[in-house]
């Protein structure tokens, strides 16, 4: 099984991979069905890999290979969009690791956790920890931690440190699998120096090679060079770079989607309708878990906008509000540097400003809904599953989970199909007609998605961060005095024994600890 994983790893195009896992089918049957669910994550098929892997767990008792499947579950969790979920596995496998006692696996874990820090923004926090990391002598592939701390510097705007570390992690060549991504972020360091020619040549050959893998990323660099040659009027990257990113972003995930969405903004001519596109490319970011992206293309939505006067400058603004104070390093960017200084007294008043509009939702303590400022009585819908339903997609990160991903939720023992997805749709049309705006519950792709929504828990994850974040004493104890207010009460104690949610329970508690609350 390792040598399967450990082939597939380092080279995607491999021939010999196939007749390693067809040997593996025969041989060991377990571990092949392991190694299923590590594929399905790798060809962006993301339910099935956490429905297949949760069955799996059912089966099998031998530690090694449990607390392989828990990271494999994770990382699709991950890339749904469920952090809490993904969490909740990964420190599963940790405490597997530490029982047997393989340093190497338990470092790989953590890699996984650090790796989810970043993902959430917590810039931080993931440096203290990779720091520490890179230092042991024992940890599993340390110089992999140098990508991500050029990440952290960057978002910190330390630009030199940034690149020291993106080189470091170049410089084990081809084999590292975060080389064209640390081509990418050093591009991006490099336009926040000014150096615009030298980003666009570098963004150009990380797009080039994700595409020589087929890799749908390829869009993410594409788009960040677009932006620059948007912005500074530079010539764009070659057509065919641009449509064959496009042609794979299409076949990707969220994340690869938005960038899509972004490459097709930033080739309108009228200004208007690329702050409009930009706009939505960066709200989908933001549920990607793509907050570089979302900052980088909200901002450049909120300039585009403001430089016409278009009212999406505000819903960018207020769109990006709750990243920036994250991502301050972007003030050194030489193309919106001085723009991001202009409007961030703005962008701090649409922080602080809460209006009755959209859903805002109550989850500690007990449910209590209010849409559009009328409380809806949740409980009184009659519908066991479409309740549970709306309350899946509340607690979910960005309010949004993949159509067979929820089914699979309410209905565990039934199989996802033509015939059987209508029970899905009775569930949520059910959700709809409670809310009284169909607008609120959109179905974007293959996912459903609550537009407009505001919970007590992500503001508590919100204010968590901010208060990591910033370097001000006072600030900080305000941001953690507001974060203990909310913390007060269990998280939906009106549903004692459901496993999903227990799973954000225990995520809370997580929160409820850093708080200092028992």
């Amino acid at each position: 099984m390792v040598q399967a994983i450990e082939m597939l790893q380092s080279s995607r195009k491999s021939r010999g991979f196939s007749s390693i896992l067809e040997k593996l089918k025969k041989e060991d049957p377990v571990a092949f069905a392991v190694v299923d669910v590590y594929v399905h994550t790798l060809r962006n098929q993301h339910s099935a890999a956490v429905a297949k892997g949760k069955r799996l767990l059912r089966r099998i008792k031998e530690e090694p290979l449990v607390w392989r499947l828990l990271i494999y579950i994770g990382g699709a969790h991950r890339n749904m969009g469920e952090m809490d979920s993904a969490d909740s596995c990964f420190l599963r496998a940790l405490e597997i690791t530490e029982k047997i006692g393989d340093k190497k696996a338990l470092s790989q874990v953590k890699f996984q956790i650090y790796a989810n820090m970043l993902f959430r923004a917590e810039y931080e926090k993931a440096r203290r920890e990779l720091l520490n990391f890179k230092r042991d002598p024992e940890a599993w592939e340390p110089h992999w931690a140098d990508y991500f701390l050029g990440v952290c510097a960057l978002v910190r705007g330390q630009i030199e440190q940034s690149i020291k570390h993106l080189d470091s992690s170049l410089a084990f060549g081809t084999e590292n699998p975060f080389y064209f991504g640390a081509l990418e972020m050093k591009g991006l360091a490099l336009r926040l120096q000014g150096d615009l020619v030298s980003a666009m040549e570098s963004f150009s050959k990380s797009a080039t090679s994700f595409q020589e893998y087929s890799s749908s990323y390829s869009a993410f660099p594409v788009a960040k060079s677009l932006e620059i040659s948007r912005l500074a009027d530079l010539e764009p990257p070659p057509k065919r770079l641009i449509s064959r990113s496009l042609s794979l972003a299409k076949k990707g995930s969220w994340g690869e989607r938005a960038a899509a969405h972004e490459i097709e903004a930033l080739l309108l001519e009228d200004d208007a309708e690329a702050a409009k596109g930009l706009f939505e490319a960066s709200n989908n970011y933001i549920r990607a878990y793509q907050n570089i992206e979302a900052v980088l293309s909200g901002l450049t939505s909120a300039y585009l906008a403001w430089s016409v006067d278009s009212p999406i400058f505000t819903k960018a603004l207020k769109l990006i509000a709750p990243l920036i104070p994250l991502h301050m390093g972007f003030e050194k960017d030489s193309l919106l540097g001085e723009f991001i200084t202009t409007i961030e007294p703005l962008a701090n008043k649409l922080l602080n400003r809460k209006g009755d509009e959209g859903i805002r939702a109550y989850l500690i303590g007990g449910l209590r809904v209010l849409v559009d400022g009328k409380e809806i009585r949740v409980k009184k819908w009659h519908r066991n599953r479409a309740i549970r339903a709306f309350v899946y997609l509340l607690l979910s990160p960005k309010h949004r989970l993949p159509m067979d991903h929820l089914f699979y939720l309410l209905w565990p023992r039934i199989k996802y199909s033509e015939k059987t997805r209508g029970r899905l749709y009775i569930a949520i049309s059910t959700v709809r007609s409670h809310l009284g705006r169909a607008s609120l519950l959109t179905q974007n792709y293959d996912f459903y998605q609550l537009e407009d929504t505001w919970t007590d828990l992500e503001e508590l994850e919100n204010l968590i961060r901010l208060a990591d974040a910033t370097q001000d004493p006072d600030q900080k104890e305000e941001y953690l005095s507001r974060a203990r207010e909310l913390a007060q009460g269990e998280l939906l104690p009106e549903f004692p024994y459901d496993r999903h949610i227990d799973e954000y329970r225990q995520y809370y508690k997580r929160l409820r600890k850093k708080l200092g609350l028992k």
